[in-house]
């Protein structure tokens, strides 16, 4: 048989193949070269980068102790194989009275964890005890005493554990109670805040200053009413004075002289038979006495015009 010739390549049909194989080693070699950094990062964090010493800054109402308990992270652990997000979420609901948590790595070994807390501003009354709950909405602690702090009536608080942060939509009250400590809060009011009354959320009522009963109405001109009040406090009526806000059908601001014990039953919805009359109508019917007025001249056309917010 006749022996079948080999056909010869072309020099370029020889250098495509060349860089075929160039290209399929450099490949191979990238690889194998990723593949290194990887294991000696592998190695690097497990070997190396280990937790030896945790530190707490800010904390008084906790030991650094107690929190470096709580942590899912102990030393000997590795510095950077863990959930952040999951630790930090861990330890603001263990240790309620914790407002912000941030964990910081600092290499080649510690972890130093910053909080910053906050305090109860208000004794939620639920079934005869008492939440303390911040001005953020979180829920502090259960106690058998308001521990002096302003007593919120007419909210129902149900299944809430210390830890958590009440939730805006779960109830109108609870809404209601978020939107007021909020409101305060903004206008620097809730440190001189003495009961929040939200048995009728047509009739919102607010002690300020142990002398003052502010009729608020309902919620839709809180932020308004309240910062108009506080002016009003401030700016036209004396230190002696001790009485009820509240405003007419015509939103303008009436002032009217009271007790101080009169002022206290108001927090539960108490009324009495001695205390003024504060009806906007009735005062009408009985002949428009406006010397309880506080908003007369240019404040009560600015109260009548300005309406809600």
């Amino acid at each position: 048989m006749r022996r079948r010739k080999r056909k010869q390549k072309t020099p370029e049909q020889m250098r495509k193949r060349a860089n075929r194989r160039q290209r399929f080693f450099h490949t191979v070699g990238r690889l194998l070269f990723v593949g290194i950094l990887l294991s000696a990062a592998v190695l690097a964090l497990t070997v190396f980068f280990k937790v030896d010493t945790i530190s707490v800054e800010g904390s008084t109402k906790y030991t650094p102790e107690e929190i470096v308990a709580g942590m899912d992270v102990k030393k000997g652990d590795n510095l950077y194989l863990w959930n952040k997000v999951k630790t930090t979420n861990s330890l603001l609901e263990q240790f309620p009275y914790l407002e912000t948590v941030q964990i910081r790595r600092h290499l080649p070994d510690a972890l130093v964890v910053t909080v910053t807390e906050c305090r109860a501003a208000v004794a939620v009354s639920t079934n005869g005890v008492y939440y303390l709950v911040s001005a953020q909405g979180k829920v502090l602690e259960q106690a058998a005493t308001d521990n002096g702090l302003p007593v919120v009536a007419g909210v129902t608080l149900e299944a809430v554990q210390p830890g958590q942060m009440l939730e805006p939509a779960a109830d109108a009250y609870v809404d209601a109670l978020l939107t007021v400590l909020q409101t305060l809060d903004a206008a620097d009011m809730l440190s001189e805040t003495d009961f929040i009354n939200l048995q009728s959320l047509t009739d919102v009522r607010v002690g300020y200053l142990d002398r003052f009963d502010i009729r608020v109405g309902t919620m839709e001109q809180l932020a308004y009413r309240l910062r108009f009040a506080q002016t009003v406090i401030d700016g036209r009526l004396s230190p002696s004075d001790i009485g009820r806000l509240y405003w007419d059908a015509k939103n303008r601001l009436h002032f009217v002289p009271d007790t101080a014990e009169n002022i206290a039953r108001s927090a539960t919805g108490q009324e009495t038979d001695d205390s003024p009359i504060v009806d906007p109508d009735a005062l009408d019917a009985a002949g428009g006495d406006n010397t309880g007025e506080a908003d007369g001249g240019a404040d009560s056309g600015a109260a009548g015009s300005e309406g809600p917010e």
